[in-house]
């Protein structure tokens, strides 16, 4: 069987929705993180008691150890100040 209707089959033979991939666990996590740290009406203990249960819950689901995903969101937060530091500099 070289395929199924509605799935197309990668490199590895994981078909179509059937597996969920490394890089969407991490964007999802990403997204996660981003909303619970951008909602306005949550303090900053809660929002930190929230990102914590966001690592634990992922690192549960997904494997991905809990020390990668701190380093993904130290990743993004880098990002996101450089990204302010520039838009800040030039007057934007």
């Amino acid at each position: 069987m070289i395929g199924q209707q509605g799935y197309e089959i990668d490199s590895q033979g994981n078909v179509g929705n059937e597996t969920i991939r490394v890089e969407d666990l991490q964007l999802r996590f990403i997204a996660l993180i981003m909303v619970i740290n951008s909602s306005p009406v949550t303090d900053l203990e809660e929002k930190q008691k929230l990102s914590e249960h966001a690592v634990n819950t992922f690192h549960k689901e997904s494997g991905i150890p809990k020390r990668e995903l701190i380093s993904l969101i130290e990743r993004i937060l880098n990002e996101v100040v450089a990204i302010n530091t520039h838009y800040e500099k030039n007057g934007i």
